[in-house]
């Protein structure tokens, strides 16, 4: 008895000593600034990418060609694709497409209810007819909320190879190829199935693969998801095992990678209007553009993304005083250590870093001399 009593004692004084830690921890986090985020930067090099042009001049470059997974802000080259077939008229951006036709690739749970709230903003803003609503929303929900449900349809709609094409047309030389990731998501259960293994094998099987393969698997599981036989696939591979941290690190590794320093130059290209053929620009500027409510800035245009481990924003914006800046910021955490804080933070260094000249040139300076000095 006395035995158990210190057992339990003792489990209740590491509770408590969590709990003490992880309060503290908090309060440390929340009281972060854009000064902490600059400090992490020149602390891990290794972790971290930012690329920012001024004026068509290059401002800062930080690691800006290395090579780094580009979750969600990978969707540019879509949207890209989107309006050069609407140029084509190749697609009709007022073309009608039932929700249902999107459900075929949702996932529950994996998206962060992106999708649900895509489609609560769509009723609010009364863009669904008779259950069906048009490409370019489509298109525009895929850029403002992140779905991924209307990213996998685009990348059915556009095709895959039009898409990749886009790598070329744009100079991207160190842009990976890009594939279905949200349909990837479903690899573990995927490969658990296709070659009757456990999750432990699946985790080690997605490890050893290489680019190629993970590509090519994922392109499959997309092309099923697309089939009659879909949605019966994501009831039954859509399981807890996948939200494993260890194994959604691994898919972040996995995801399409590039640099920041290709990515300000595409939102320089979307900014000054500068993609060719120009009948483009006009299509996909406004899926880009976001409402600008802070009178610092004129015009405001990005795109970001998220996993477990990977931070990363690109966009463009006109100053007051009439300054263009395009800018990428690539980070890569899978210690989960910096991750939270830095996820909350990041705005408020963006903020600073655009409308404060001092703190610019502050960021400006320091990360060149890191740089000079490695």
């Amino acid at each position: 008895m006395k035995i158990l009593l210190f057992i339990v004692a003792t489990i209740l004084i590491f509770v408590v000593i969590f709990i003490i830690f992880f309060l503290i921890a908090k309060r440390q986090n929340r009281m972060k600034t854009e000064k902490d985020v600059l400090a992490f930067l020149l602390d891990n090099p290794d972790k971290a990418s930012l690329y920012m042009i001024k004026n068509g001049m290059e401002k800062i470059s930080y690691n800006a060609e290395a090579k780094m997974p580009l979750a969600s802000t990978v969707k540019l080259i879509i949207a890209i694709e989107f309006a050069r077939q609407l140029a084509a008229n190749i697609l009709d951006e007022n073309e009608l497409v039932s929700l249902e036709e999107l459900n075929k690739f949702y996932i529950p749970g994996s998206d962060g209810n992106a999708h649900k709230n895509w489609l609560e903003w769509l009723q609010t803003a009364h863009k669904v007819i008779q259950g069906k609503t048009t490409l370019f929303e489509i298109a525009r929900g895929m850029l403002t909320h992140s779905s991924n449900a209307n990213t996998e349809f685009l990348i059915e709609k556009l095709g895959l190879d039009q898409i990749n094409e886009n790598v070329i047309k744009l100079s991207l030389s160190s842009h990976d190829p890009i594939f279905p990731f949200s349909s990837a998501g479903l690899m573990s259960s995927y490969i658990q199935e296709r070659d009757k293994t456990d999750f432990k094998e699946s985790v080690k099987k997605i490890n050893k693969m290489s680019y190629e393969e993970y590509m090519e698997a994922a392109v499959e599981i997309h092309s099923i998801l697309n089939s009659d036989i879909g949605l019966s696939n994501i009831q039954k591979w859509n399981t807890k095992q996948n939200y494993a941290r260890k194994l959604q690190v691994l898919e972040s590794r996995k995801l399409p990678r590039s640099t920041t320093k290709e990515y300000a130059h595409i939102m320089k290209l979307i900014h000054k209007e500068e993609l060719v053929p120009s009948a483009i620009n006009s299509y996909l500027k406004p899926l880009v553009e976001r409402q600008v409510d802070h009178s610092n800035l004129k015009e405001f245009g990005n795109k970001g993304g998220s996993t477990i481990s990977v931070l990363t924003e690109a966009f463009y914006c006109t100053d007051r005083e009439g300054n263009d800046i395009q800018l990428a910021l690539f980070i890569q955490e899978e210690s989960g250590i910096d991750y939270i804080w830095l996820k909350h933070k990041l705005d408020l260094f963006f903020y600073k870093l655009l409308t404060d000249v001092t703190f610019q040139e502050e960021v400006s300076g320091k990360l060149t001399n890191d740089k000079e000095r490695n």
